[in-house]
């Protein structure tokens, strides 16, 4: 299964599962990411340490310690 981190800049992708404990599971559906849920990916910071994704008309902004615990799945692929 891909994260984040193996997608690229314009690419859509679905959110397949969150390995993470409670806090940070609330912490990500507070920001509108859980299963189901579809995003794009806007930029990624040099060395891919940081992302920027759009959910809905959100921007957000995630850390690669959280993009590694987000299982997704590219749009096209579905």
């Amino acid at each position: 299964m891909k994260n984040i981190y193996h997608l690229k800049v314009g690419d859509r992708g679905i959110v397949v599962k969150i390995n993470a404990g409670k806090t940070l599971k609330r912490r990500m559906k507070s920001f509108g990411i859980y299963p189901g849920v579809e995003f794009g990916v806007k930029a990624f910071s040099l060395g891919k340490n940081n992302v920027e994704l759009e959910v809905g008309r959100t921007l957000i902004a995630l850390r690669k310690e959280e993009m590694d615990k987000i299982e997704v799945q590219r749009k096209d692929d579905a």
